[in-house]
């Protein structure tokens, strides 16, 4: 006993020696290098038949957790790829998921708070770079001219580098702008014959117009809020989804924030965090308005406050029943193609 002992201590060592000198060697080094990246380059984004929905950005601008993007859902069908909204941070998480963005179809805006819009450059720049074939589409109410022009005119020396660099063939300066697509609240947005895109108004005063999304793909149906109050244009436009991903205010959280900074004589943030109530949607009001409109799957993002650890996210959850999901960065929900179900996957 004590020999197999000894001779498996042996291999074990033998085997951290040659470990460690593969690891600290320039050929070692280079060997596991390339099968890592070899393995990586030749890795194909997973293929779903239906319509798959990943939360790419589920923060607000209240709260700091580092694994958070702000707000961000992608829409992904094996012929469509679409995001909603490209908040800060939301282009990492987006290239974490290996989302298609060669065949990025375009982006839809529900507003135009910097939380929902920062990260477009970085969107339009991945996506060109990574073989656009045509200019991105920006799709978002009055307004998205102005901050569509506005980011082109401010990255255009950006893109002139880039073509000048790597030439116009490889990155053909005519496909590197974005275009702006206004549309008025509650119009179809897109279609073809498999998905429509669906506007409708929402409450997020004094911010007008402000807007939510519906999309439908072969039988299946997401909901976008945005920012919004529970209104009800949305439960309305949203009778009967399979899904609805909606904004969420906590005052359990909230409250005694508000409270402890006040206290504290902390200035200008007890104000601000006061008058996000008015605008955003309260927790606990949401189960029952899904409920009433036949919603088969709430879930939340956008959260404000942004539950900072275990206990906060416990809290955000108190009074709220056990089917909704408090969704994190990554969180996929797979809708098969007329059916009822939805898999979801958490990060």
């Amino acid at each position: 006993m004590k020999k197999a002992v000894y001779v498996l201590l042996i291999a074990v060592v033998l085997l951290g020696a040659a470990a460690a000198a593969v690891y600290n060697t320039a050929a070692g080094q280079d060997a596991l290098f390339k099968r890592a990246a070899t393995a990586l380059m030749s890795r194909s984004p997973d293929q779903f038949d239906g319509l798959r929905v990943v939360v790419c950005g589920s923060a607000s601008p209240l709260g700091n957790d580092p694994s958070r993007a702000q707000a961000c859902i992608a829409v992904v069908t094996p012929q469509h790829f679409f995001l909603f909204d490209v908040g800060a941070r939301s282009p990492l998480r987006i290239a974490q998921a290996r989302l298609p963005m060669a065949r990025l179809n375009g982006v839809f805006i529900t507003h135009f708070h910097s939380d929902h819009i920062a990260g477009l450059a970085d969107v339009n720049l991945a996506s060109w770079v990574q073989g656009r074939p045509a200019e991105l589409h920006v799709y978002g109410p009055a307004g998205v001219r102005q901050v569509v022009d506005g980011f082109n005119h401010a990255y255009q020396l950006d893109r002139g580098y880039r073509t000048a660099h790597h030439g116009a063939d490889l990155l053909p300066p005519e496909r590197g702008t974005m275009r702006a697509q206004p549309f008025k609240a509650g119009e179809v947005v897109w279609q073809d014959e498999l998905m429509t895109v669906t506007s409708f108004a929402v409450e997020h005063p004094p911010i007008d117009p402000a807007v939510g999304y519906r999309v439908d793909y072969r039988g299946r149906s997401v909901v976008i809020s945005g920012d919004t109050n529970a209104a009800d244009t949305l439960f309305t436009a949203a009778e009967g989804a399979d899904l609805l991903l909606h904004d969420a205010l906590s005052r359990t959280l909230l409250d005694p924030m508000i409270a402890s900074a006040t206290a504290a004589g902390v200035p200008v943030l007890p104000a601000i965090m006061t008058d996000v109530i008015d605008y955003h949607a309260d927790a606990t009001v949401l189960p029952q308005r899904a409920v009433d409109a036949g919603i088969k799957q709430l879930a939340f993002y956008h959260m404000v406050p942004v539950p900072a650890n275990a206990l906060a996210a416990r809290m955000f959850l108190r009074n709220i029943p056990d089917s909704v999901i408090v969704v994190s960065d990554l969180h996929t929900f797979d809708l098969p193609p007329d059916s009822a179900e939805i898999h979801i996957h958490e990060p």
